[in-house]
């Protein structure tokens, strides 16, 4: 194989088949996706599920050449995209007013005491929810505890634990962060330069697209372990007939039997009813220089319940908007 080069990228990139004639080509011709596309209906507003599991082939089928890619984001991208396959990954549907108050929620620092509850689940995300620092959309987050991963990884990698993101963009690239537990408060995301010295990338807008993307892969994780009343089920949808459609493997029939889809937050609503600020926060400490109304940020505390308040669990403290006083 030709060494790895700026100009050989360039010319390998022009004489790729385009994105969307990829995904159409794997949705009438790969198995698995045949099987699955009709086991969820993804709500309007989101990518197709269908399209979904394309892309995620997409990716895993570049695993038998990542050793001479010597990329090793590409390497966790398409490892995690096969996982998710393995595990049956199920998707979550992030609502768009939660996305909101996730997008001003910064990622607690976790650790290995968090529950072991969710090896895998794909974050949908709805429409312009993100997008990579050149405004391609990321539709997809998968979410990966790498605990759970860690006897099924490559020996070289049964040392890392935490929970891995993957963000799967329209444009064939994937972002990967990784929230580690091996400290509290350690962080080991891409901005730290994993991939080949050809690729031409920047590194500080790379690393915010994957700050928001772990924002929101993180805070959907806690809803789901912690704040269960956040999540809801639709009603699954028909079952097309016709030929074509037994090849599953979920009832005695064969035929894949399809699911409600399961929100995040699709009766949250985020308050904007604008509050006075507290004398003794940042925001009514002066009162000769006032601040104009914001965004107070949300966050996650350790709280104690339970007998003699021995057991603990993480609650979410929202967004909250904060105003002038009435004095002001």
């Amino acid at each position: 194989m030709s060494p790895l080069t700026p100009e050989s990228i360039r010319a390998s990139k022009a004489n790729l088949p385009p994105i969307g004639s990829v995904i159409t080509k794997l949705r009438r011709q790969d198995l698995y996706i045949q099987q699955e596309q009709h086991r969820y209906r993804s709500p309007r507003g989101f990518q197709h599920w269908a399209n979904h599991l394309a892309f995620a082939a997409m990716i895993e089928a570049t695993l038998q050449f990542i050793d001479e890619l010597e990329d090793p984001i590409g390497f966790w991208a398409a490892t995690t995209c096969r996982w998710a396959r393995i595990v049956e990954a199920p998707p979550r549907f992030l609502a768009p007013e939660l996305t909101e108050a996730f997008r001003r929620t910064p990622s607690p620092h976790l650790d290995e005491e968090l529950p072991q509850v969710l090896p895998c689940f794909r974050l949908m995300l709805p429409d312009g929810a993100l997008f990579t620092e050149d405004g391609v959309p990321i539709p997809v987050v998968i979410v990966a505890d790498l605990r759970v991963m860690a006897n099924w990884l490559p020996p070289m990698a049964h040392r890392i634990s935490g929970i891995s993101c993957v963000g799967l963009a329209l444009d064939g690239s994937c972002y990967l962060t990784r929230h580690s537990f091996a400290q509290i408060g350690e962080r080991q995301p891409t901005e730290e330069d994993m991939s080949h010295p050809a690729w031409q990338w920047d590194e500080q807008a790379v690393h915010s697209t994957n700050q928001r993307m772990e924002d929101l892969a993180i805070n959907a994780l806690l809803v789901q372990l912690y704040q269960p009343e956040l999540l809801t089920t639709g009603p699954a949808a028909k079952m097309p007939s016709g030929k074509g459609f037994s090849a599953g493997s979920a009832d005695d029939t064969g035929a894949v039997k399809p699911q409600g889809p399961v929100w995040i937050g699709k009766d949250f609503r985020l308050d904007r009813t604008t509050r006075a600020p507290s004398p003794g926060s940042p925001s009514g400490a002066s009162a000769s220089a006032p601040r104009r109304p914001h965004w107070r940020r949300g966050h996650w505390h350790t709280v104690l319940h339970g007998e003699k308040r021995q057991s603990r669990r993480m609650q979410w403290f929202q967004p909250v908007y904060v105003g002038l006083s009435s004095a002001n």
